[in-house]
């Protein structure tokens, strides 16, 4: 089976024992960026299961199923979802918005919250510029992630987008949902998803050691990786349902998006 992996710490609990634990030999890694996954789960060789970005498994949902009820979704803040921008958030209109190349949902998110709860509809949107091209930039990831420690030169306000969504709604935000191909015999899907649910188990007890090397490869204190995978909720419960049906439903309201989740080409 082919499995996606993100190249961010916040699945890093997904994939621990897989990684640094038995081995599972008929199990192949392959990495990508949320929208290249997307885009990957969209090609029937490319992967059979994976954390597939709200918005693509939006339009996915003939050849994919949830897997083991997994996600990734954050309790309020995100810590790597982030817009930095020179002027305050209501000042955007008319302005240029840089996008990372990475992001399916977190574009969409972003959208929303700027068009619906700031006002902003007549902003710019630039697919991968360069920063000083632009008035504000979605980061998400680790990049985000170092930048929201460190600052981001020349933009002085942040916006974590988790945060915005959680002020806005009270609910969490999903970003990600498990899925797995439905062609996968059930048998692949259930060990599959007891592979992974008890890789989250077995993850914490290893949280320490674990922070110490990702914290080295970021420059980051270990404390503040630890506290990063803190923010995250890797098994749906209902609030994230709630949260979820509450975004489907959004998307109507903005422009170039239909509202089953794609984005009119």
């Amino acid at each position: 089976m082919k499995l996606a992996r993100m190249p961010y710490i916040n699945v890093d609990p997904f994939y621990y024992t897989l990684e640094h634990g038995t081995r599972e030999p008929d199990i192949e890694l392959v990495t990508g960026y949320p929208r290249q996954i997307g885009r990957l789960a969209d090609d029937n060789a490319s992967i059979d299961a994976g954390p597939i970005s709200v918005m693509d498994y939006l339009g996915l949902r003939h050849s994919y199923e949830p897997l083991g009820r997994m996600c990734v979704a954050v309790k309020e803040k995100a810590g790597s979802v982030n817009l930095f921008s020179k002027l305050p958030a209501r000042e955007l209109n008319n302005h240029t918005i840089g996008i990372t190349s990475q992001t399916s949902t977190s574009r969409v998110l972003m959208r929303l919250i700027l068009e619906q709860r700031y006002g902003v509809k007549t902003a710019r949107y630039l697919d991968q510029p360069g920063q000083d091209a632009v008035d504000a930039y979605l980061f998400i990831g680790n990049n985000a992630l170092v930048y929201a420690h460190n600052g981001l030169k020349g933009f002085n306000y942040m916006y974590d987008l988790g945060e915005e969504w959680y002020h806005w709604t009270g609910l969490p935000f999903v970003f990600a949902l498990w899925a797995v191909r439905k062609s996968v015999p059930q048998s692949d899907k259930d060990r599959l998803s007891s592979v992974l649910g008890g890789s989250l188990d077995i993850f914490w007890q290893h949280e320490q050691d674990m922070a110490q090397t990702r914290a080295a490869e970021l420059l980051l204190l270990p404390r503040a990786v630890q506290d990063y995978w803190h923010l995250f909720i890797y098994r749906q419960t209902a609030e994230v349902d709630r949260s979820l049906a509450l975004f489907q439903g959004s998307l109507k309201d903005i422009k170039g998006v239909f509202s089953n989740g794609q984005e009119k080409k």
